[in-house]
């Protein structure tokens, strides 16, 4: 099959919120795929750009733990024989250093680990529960691979009637257009937020969500 020449494709401009207040007691932080495999030099499928993030993802571990938010991390996680593996290279075996999350972001004993075999966090886990559970509705997302497991768990999220929010400098891909079209579809196709790390603040203001459950049940 011919390849097609390169060519040079802008992405649409979507808007990246300066300021994104939350409400700790119904916002999860979710931490996708930090591990060594994809973070750590010598990993199998390193994401360049994402060890950078670490700094900014442990300023959202600290503002979730120091406020009592939920913490939840996705793992991926595979075994010999893995499909996957026919699509990408070997990565991520379980039980194996690359599996492990990054020291940098380790988790606490009291935080939720989700292991997971594809890209989506909620496809055959109990991710949806534990959030149903705890009474979340928003989900601040970051780690890596910002076009692949962490947008079609954006995705899985917000087909399920949660609120999306990316901190855009938390988040990692292979190549920069990748994560500028994911960011632009989280914000265009399902109404997600896209802003900063640094811009996440806890407290009352104009932002603090309504969930889309309860804003649709009062226009019936």
């Amino acid at each position: 099959m011919p390849l097609h020449a390169p060519r040079t494709v802008e992405v649409p401009e979507y808007e990246v919120r300066e300021e994104v207040r939350v409400d700790p007691s119904r916002t999860a932080l979710v931490v996708v795929d930090m591990q060594n495999d994809f973070v750590k030099p010598g990993g199998s499928l390193v994401v360049p750009d994402a060890e950078g993030t670490i700094p900014n993802i442990q300023e959202l571990l600290s503002l979730a733990r120091e406020s009592g938010m939920k913490v939840v991390y996705s793992q991926d996680t595979h075994t010999e024989g893995d499909p996957e593996w026919r699509i990408w290279p070997e990565h991520c075996r379980e039980g194996s250093w690359g599996h492990e999350i990054v020291e940098d972001l380790a988790p606490r004993p009291e935080e939720l680990v989700i292991q997971k075999v594809r890209y989506d966090a909620f496809y055959g886990t109990h991710l949806d529960h534990f959030l149903r559970l705890w009474g979340m509705d928003r989900l601040i997302l970051c780690g890596t691979v910002a076009n692949i497991c962490v947008h079609y768990t954006a995705a899985s999220a917000a087909l399920r009637w949660y609120e999306v929010v990316i901190p855009k400098d938390a988040t990692s891909a292979l190549d920069p257009f990748d994560l500028e079209a994911s960011l632009r579809q989280t914000a265009f196709l399902f109404d997600g937020t896209i802003t900063t790390s640094a811009a996440v603040k806890v407290g009352g203001g104009e932002d603090v969500y309504r969930s889309k459950v309860e804003e649709a049940a009062t226009e019936h």
